[in-house]
């Protein structure tokens, strides 16, 4: 079985020999690379460069975004399924695509599958990096109300989908995956499977990482998705929408809470006998103490 990998890329010159990497170290060797670069100005032209000989496909040329990219690299594939690395993003490890294809002869009908995440976060905001445990296929189409998705590493898509359900829409600058999956959850006759393997890492701080944009233009999709406007997903929209007010009010108040517990401590740095510090000090002290006692009592 062929399995077509592709990279997208522009001006990628500080991660895409990680993600090319990832790639030709892979013990499953049946792979077809292809690169869809966006006329970069950078070094990541010299960088492909060096890999030529594990490379199918290279494609260096002005484009209109992500998508346009994604779909050359479509047209170009002929493996039998296709994944899309991008290069911030690498294969977890050396034995994914060989993993990948024994889960595939073992469930010959499976159209898509997909898996784990690791999430690495950007490194201004967080060092802590973390797991991403997908929706399972069942609960899809009420994960995508939330916008939340699998992200497109960790999926295999088998090539035909694309004749079937059409290629990524290029009106969209973010979300054109999201409208694709959207064709898909309406097909009941394609299978969807989940592999509980950790398929790639990804880098949150790239172009998915404007929150508002994507969110904007899913929501803007879902509007316009049929299924989504009958009076049974109407509700269950409702509810959703509903149950995530609630959730943002009490991290709201959580930050809040976090907040003025900062400006006390501040406060007693700056004058550590005021009331409020000895105030909110005592009453915590007490707090553990009670706690002790308590925990000494139950053994």
């Amino acid at each position: 079985m062929k399995i077509s990998i592709v990279t997208v890329c522009k001006d990628s010159e500080l991660y895409i020999e990680q993600a090319i990497k990832s790639v030709i170290s892979q013990t499953y060797k049946n792979i077809e690379y292809i690169i869809i670069d966006g006329d970069s100005k950078d070094s990541t032209k010299q960088i492909v460069a060096k890999y030529s000989g594990y490379i199918t496909h290279f494609i260096s040329e002005p484009d209109n975004g992500l998508y346009e990219a994604m779909n050359k690299g479509i047209k170009l594939a002929t493996g039998e399924f296709i994944n899309f690395l991008n290069s911030d993003d690498y294969f977890y490890d050396d034995h994914v695509v060989e993993d990948i294809v024994n889960f595939i002869n073992e469930h010959p009908d499976c159209a898509m599958l997909y898996g784990d995440t690791h999430i690495r976060p950007d490194p201004k905001m967080s060092s802590q990096s973390s797991i991403s445990k997908p929706p399972l296929p069942s609960e899809v189409p009420q994960a995508m109300i939330y916008g939340s998705l699998f992200l497109q590493g960790a999926i295999f898509f088998r090539r035909d989908l694309f004749s079937k359900l059409g290629l990524f829409s290029e009106s969209y600058k973010i979300s054109a995956d999201y409208e694709w999956f959207t064709r898909l959850v309406q097909n009941e006759a394609l299978t969807m499977l989940y592999y509980p393997r950790t398929i790639f890492s990804f880098y949150q701080g790239g172009i998915s990482g404007n929150v508002t944009t994507t969110l904007k233009e899913m929501f803007e999709i879902q509007n316009q998705v049929i299924m989504y406007q009958s009076n049974d997903w109407q509700r269950i929209r409702i509810l959703k929408l509903q149950s995530s007010i609630i959730e943002l009010q009490d991290f709201i108040q959580k930050i809040q809470f976090l907040s003025e517990e900062r400006r006390i401590l501040i406060e007693g740095i700056k004058n550590p006998f005021s009331k409020t510090f000895l105030k909110v000090f005592f009453s915590k002290l007490s707090s553990k103490l009670k706690l002790a006692i308590s925990s000494l009592r139950s053994r």
